[in-house]
C-alpha cells in the first residue's frame, strides 16, 4: 500500500507528472525538525488561476506531517504537469475551507465517496463546519510574478540528497579534471573577496575535494582554524589528504555533514565560504541552508558565496545552459540562482558583489555579513 501511494512521486520526479493531469501535485516542503526537503503528493480540492492557488487537504487532519511541517514553515515548491511554482502555505480558516469542501463534494462526489472510506469520514453527508474542523485546507498561494503560462523564475533540482552525494562519492577522483580548472578563477575571486586573516574561524560548505580550504587554512594560519563540511564521504577524504600533503593539517580539518544541518554550535566562526554549492540545492533547501549559516556566525559574521547568476534576460550561453539543465538535470546539477536575493531574504546585508562570466555563463561572488551584536 505505501509502495502505491508513493508511486506519483516518481512520476514527478521523472518529469511525468503531466499524466496524473492537474488533480494531483507534487509539494516540496522543509521538515520542520530536521531541517531536509520532504515530498508530498496531494489532491488539488480547487484550484485559483488569478493569482494561483492550490487547495488542498489533510486528510488525516492537524497532525499530518506536511501539515505541521508548513505551519512550521511556509515556505514550499509546488509541481503540477512539467512546472514548479514558489508557494506560501496559508492555513484556510473555517469559513473558506465550509465553502471549498461543498464545492469539492459537489464537483466530484465519487473521488468524495472514494476518499471518505479510505480515511473513515463520511465526506458527503458530515456536517460542512464539522468536516472544516476534521480535514483542515492549506491554500499554496503563489509567488508574485509568477503565472501559469511560464516555468518557475528558478529552475528545479531532481535529485535528492542521497543521489547528490552518491554521484559525487562517484567522481571524486575524477572532480579535478573535470570541474576544478573551470572553476578555479571564480573561486580565487571569492576567496579574495572574503579576505580572512590570522587567527580567524572560517568553515567552508561543499569543500569537496579541497582545493579552497587548504588556501583558507593558509590564510588563517597562526591560531585559525578552517572546517571543511562535504555531503560525500570520498571528497572528504580527498580534502583530508590534501591538508596533509599542503602541512596546514594543524588548522584544516573536514567533516562529512549535509548543510541543511550543520553540526556546529552556534556563533562558533567568523566567516564562511560557499563555491558553486548553493545553487546545488532545491529551492525550499536554500533558506534552510542560509538559516543554518546565520547560525553558526557570530555577529557581524561575513559569507562568501561564489554561484552561477540567475540574470535577466541572460545571456545565451546562460539560457542555453537552462535548457541544459531542463533537460540534464542528473548531468547539469547547478542551476543559475539570485545569489544577492536568497541572502537578503535570508537575513544578510549584502556587502561586496562583484560579476564575473565563465564562457558566457554569468557568475556571482557576493559577501554578506550577519546582523550586528
Amino acid at each position: 500500500m505505501a509502495a502505491l501511494f508513493r508511486a506519483p512521486v516518481g512520476l514527478f520526479r521523472w518529469r511525468l507528472g503531466w499524466v496524473l493531469g492537474g488533480r494531483l501535485v507534487m509539494l516540496n516542503h522543509v521538515g520542520r525538525r530536521t531541517g531536509r526537503e520532504r515530498v508530498t503528493v496531494l489532491e488539488v480540492l480547487f484550484f485559483e488561476a488569478d493569482p494561483p492557488t492550490w487547495y488542498v487537504a489533510a486528510a488525516w487532519g492537524k497532525r499530518s506531517d506536511w501539515y505541521r511541517n508548513l505551519a512550521a514553515n511556509p515556505q514550499a515548491v509546488v509541481t503540477t504537469g512539467r512546472r514548479r511554482y514558489p508557494v506560501t502555505a496559508r492555513l484556510v480558516d473555517t469559513e473558506e475551507a465550509v465553502r471549498i469542501h461543498n464545492a469539492y463534494v459537489r464537483n466530484h462526489p465519487w473521488a468524495a465517496r472514494l476518499i471518505g472510506s479510505m480515511i473513515g469520514i463520511d465526506l458527503v453527508h458530515e456536517d460542512p463546519t464539522r468536516l472544516a474542523g476534521r480535514v483542515p485546507l492549506v491554500a499554496l498561494h503563489a509567488e508574485a510574478g509568477v503565472n501559469m503560462s511560464g516555468a518557475s523564475e528558478i529552475a528545479p533540482v531532481v535529485t535528492t540528497r542521497a543521489e547528490t552525494r552518491a554521484t559525487y562519492d562517484r567522481i571524486a577522483r575524477y572532480y579535478e579534471l573535470v570541474e576544478g580548472f573551470w572553476e578555479r578563477r571564480a573561486r580565487t575571486a571569492g576567496l579574495a573577496a572574503l579576505s580572512a586573516g590570522p587567527g580567524e574561524s572560517l568553515f567552508e560548505i561543499g569543500c569537496g575535494p579541497g582545493y579552497s580550504l587548504v588556501e583558507l587554512a593558509q590564510m588563517v594560519w597562526f591560531g585559525g582554524r578552517a572546517i571543511g563540511v562535504d555531503l560525500s564521504f570520498n571528497m572528504c577524504l580527498l580534502a583530508h589528504r590534501r591538508l596533509d600533503r599542503h602541512a596546514v593539517g594543524a588548522t584544516g580539518a573536514v567533516v562529512q555533514g549535509d548543510a541543511v544541518g550543520l553540526p556546529f554550535p552556534a556563533g562558533c566562526f567568523d566567516a564562511g565560504f560557499m563555491s558553486f554549492t548553493l545553487e546545488l540545492f532545491d529551492t525550499p533547501q536554500i533558506p534552510a541552508v542560509l538559516a543554518e549559516c546565520r547560525r553558526v556566525l557570530r555577529p557581524r559574521g561575513r559569507l562568501a558565496v561564489v554561484a552561477l547568476s540567475k540574470e535577466e534576460p541572460g545571456t545565451l550561453m546562460q539560457r542555453t545552459y537552462e535548457r541544459g539543465h531542463a533537460s540534464f538535470p542528473r548531468l547539469l546539477d547547478c542551476r543559475p540562482i539570485h545569489v544577492d536575493r536568497v541572502l537578503i531574504d535570508a537575513g544578510f546585508t549584502v556587502v561586496e558583489e562583484r560579476a564575473l562570466s565563465l564562457w558566457g555563463l554569468p557568475i556571482a561572488v557576493v559577501v554578506a555579513e550577519t546582523p550586528g551584536g
